[in-house]
């Protein structure tokens, strides 16, 4: 009966770990880069819908930059938790915050309502990027769901990374009602600076980022809590036929 308990606690100890336990993740390392992504645009024509008339649309040269941020991943598979009877995906995701070099006002490029973006699992970064109209007068179109403004040429836009392990998920709590990200955080990386030019502009190499403490993961610590369990079963039966034979 021991031996039957044990082996059962055993089956249902991973599904505890799941339930209770988000790691977290590292500070990540990023670099950041200004790219030409002009193209041009062959000439077309197009029938009017109203007066039938056939308009020629000439060719055109589309001036454009890309800001585009390389991530490099840490290990993660993705697994899914239960939290109060819900099953929920738990994903290693990634914010992204930027700020006028000389201003103190970050502001978040994603939200929980709008998702943030996933780790590339099959590649060794995950690469975001950005992509608006340039002019050398008028400087560079910048827009997500967050934000839509424009950064005048020369301008000095500066960049932080946070890593996240997780989950998004609904909440009504009257009068308010959200969506809100529930895991463990990085905490922001070291700031990088991009200047808005004419050209490409690499950033230096970031320097290393602190990584926290080792911890136990799940399954190392299954691993712990079954074999102690075992243990201890098989010195209670052990002792059972001790007293057994001593007894007859």
């Amino acid at each position: 009966m021991i031996l039957l308990l044990s082996l059962t606690m055993l089956k249902m100890l991973p599904q505890v770990c799941a339930e209770t336990s988000i790691p977290k993740p590292a500070v990540p390392e990023f670099t950041i880069e200004l790219i030409d992504s002009s193209y041009d645009v062959p000439a077309s024509s197009s029938i009017d819908p109203y007066t039938g008339q056939t308009v020629t649309h000439p060719a055109a040269h589309i001036e454009s930059r890309t800001i585009q941020v390389s991530i490099k991943n840490q290990p993660f598979t993705p697994y899914e938790i239960t939290e109060n009877e819900n099953n929920w995906a738990v994903n290693f995701l990634y914010n992204i915050r930027i700020k006028g070099h000389f201003s103190e006002d970050w502001i978040e490029l994603y939200r929980p309502s709008d998702g943030y973006p996933s780790q590339n699992y099959e590649s060794e970064y995950t690469v975001l990027s950005y992509t608006g109209e340039y002019s050398s007068t008028e400087g560079m179109e910048f827009e997500t769901s967050v934000i839509m403004t424009s950064f005048p040429p020369s301008a000095q836009v500066d960049f932080q990374v946070e890593a996240m392990i997780g989950y998004i998920h609904h909440v009504d709590a009257m009068p308010f009602s959200a969506d809100v990200f529930e895991g463990e955080t990085s905490g922001w990386s070291n700031t990088q600076t991009l200047t808005i030019g004419e050209s490409q502009t690499p950033t230096p190499s970031p320097a290393n980022s602190p990584t926290p403490s080792p911890q136990l993961t799940s399954t190392e610590l299954t691993t712990i809590i079954g074999a102690t369990i075992i243990a201890i079963a098989l010195g209670a039966g052990l002792g059972l036929l001790i007293y057994l034979i001593k007894r007859k």
